[in-house]
């Protein structure tokens, strides 16, 4: 429901503000997301410590660490207000077209104040206290509020739109949005657990602490990684081509964004039973489930990025037009980052429910430096397709093959070999690449009178074949049996 809403929102958008509003929109959104590093990762690292005091009932403990988190969340919210300030200055530098924006009368600065209030209030209003909802395994809950408040927001800024035309209303919905969400986050966790409201006399250590801000400068290299790989694709784009380009290119990367909150909702749902897993049960059996969630990533990364590749142009078509799509490789290369998304994903949660923030912490850097140098330097000669090239270079020359390597030997102690996990993870990628070839010529060659029945035979056609066939190939395995098994459980 929600992903239907952010469409109508985006064709309304578009049809009452235009391109330069959607320019400028996704611009800044990505701005804000480079200023949530200021987060340093201290949402994940105390999710972390609070497994175990969770599992034993250590109530103390739990209150320690939530006196801590909200304290860390104040402090981050006022440096993210900052960061933000600081970027005003650059606008003319950032916009390659400033100029015209001010002829048009379009006050950039204070649109992105508007958007800093937004992102600066996810960490105030007790947005901490969701934290012991999710480490309670209890995350449904966190999403219901989200969803409601989503729904009616999303409402609200639709009838304001046709009714206004006015960019600021609709901005300074999505802020109040954030605010009630998160006062009715805290509102829950009090009741639910009525233990952690007031101050706390306990204190965790000092020692503990350091270790805390340990792991946080690697979370922080990670959560800079994952910025830097698609935050600055439009901070290049609008700096190199324009903010016409950022605009098109906002609407692809709307599938991006839908088809991230899916997988992160998939794997968000799992992360803190893993987080329990690893502290309390043996390795055989969370090397089991480690290879089933992998397989399942690689399902979701096969039927996401050949649906994408196969399909992406022609839903833009019919949605907005002909002067909307990019031609290709652009798709091909999508949904590549798609397939990407998807392995990243499980293997982010895997690595971070076991506490592993430090381990080659300067792996992220490399990502990063890879990623700009190419998307940069390619820019000029292959436009949008040489931002989408220095993402995935980034990402395969580091990320896909190293941090395996850090779970199985950190995480598994050695005990299983690396060997598999890289077998199966190519083989599995080649199936997906043929089953993207098959399906791009019988989509190509299927074609109705109806575009709209002709997109969603397409659509379907992605939909179905490729998770059949990666699980019909993977009987064999074991993956393949535990995934059999749950399958036939739910069906139960």
């Amino acid at each position: 429901m929600t992903i239907i809403l952010h469409f109508v929102i985006r064709t309304v958008f578009i049809h009452t503000l235009g391109k330069s509003y959607l320019g400028i929109s996704s611009l800044f959104s990505n701005i804000l997301t480079m200023i949530s590093l200021a987060d340093l990762g201290v949402g994940t690292a105390i999710l972390y410590k609070l497994y175990e005091p969770i599992a034993k009932c250590d109530t103390k403990r739990i209150k320690a660490l939530m006196y801590f988190y909200k304290w860390a969340y104040r402090i981050i919210g006022i440096i993210a207000a900052l960061l933000g300030l600081c970027f005003i200055p650059f606008f003319p530098i950032m916009i390659n077209d400033y100029q015209k924006f001010q002829a048009l009368g379009i006050n950039a600065i204070a649109i992105f104040l508007l958007y800093l209030l937004q992102s600066v209030s996810s960490y105030l209003f007790f947005a901490y206290k969701s934290a012991i909802i999710k480490a309670n395994q209890r995350e449904y809950i966190v999403n219901l509020v989200g969803f409601f408040t989503t729904i009616v927001s999303g409402i609200i800024q639709i009838i304001f739109l046709y009714l206004f035309e006015n960019f600021f209303v609709y901005v300074a919905i999505s802020v109040l949005s954030v605010i009630i969400q998160n006062m009715c986050c805290a509102i829950i966790a009090n009741r639910m657990f009525p233990y952690i409201k007031g101050s706390s006399e306990d204190r965790i250590g000092k020692d503990e602490i350091k270790g805390i801000f340990k792991d946080c400068g690697a979370l922080f290299l990670y959560r800079m990684n994952s910025v830097v790989m698609k935050s600055t694709d439009n901070i290049v784009l609008a700096a190199f081509l324009g903010m016409d380009i950022v605009a098109i290119y906002s609407n692809y990367y709307i599938f991006y964004t839908t088809i991230k909150t899916l997988v992160n909702k998939v794997f968000d749902a799992v992360a803190h039973g893993l987080g329990n897993l690893h502290a309390l049960d043996t390795s055989k059996h969370e090397f089991e489930v480690f290879e089933t969630i992998m397989l399942i990533a690689t399902i979701i990364g096969a039927t996401t990025s050949v649906g994408i590749f196969v399909c992406a142009d022609e839903v833009i078509k019919i949605w907005l037009g002909f002067d909307w799509v990019i031609k290709q490789p652009f798709s091909l290369l999508f949904g590549l980052e798609m397939y990407t998304l998807a392995v990243r994903a499980a293997l982010s949660k895997y690595r971070s429910s076991m506490g592993l923030f430090r381990q080659s912490a300067m792996r992220p850097v490399l990502g990063m430096i890879i990623n700009v140098l190419i998307s940069v330097g390619t820019v000029k000669s292959l436009g949008i397709c040489g931002v989408l090239l220095g993402t995935i270079a980034a990402d395969w020359l580091t990320f896909m093959w190293l941090d395996p390597l850090i779970i199985y030997k950190y995480g598994f102690n050695n005990k299983y070999s690396i060997k598999g996990y890289y077998f199966r993870f190519i083989k599995n990628f080649l199936i997906t690449c043929v089953i993207a070839v098959v399906d791009y010529t019988i989509c190509s060659h299927l074609v109705m009178n109806n575009a709209l029945v002709s997109c969603f035979c397409h659509i379907a056609i992605c939909g179905i074949s490729s998770p059949i066939i990666i699980i019909v190939l993977s009987l064999n395995s074991a993956p393949g049996r535990h995934l059999v098994k749950i399958i036939k459980n739910l069906k139960k």
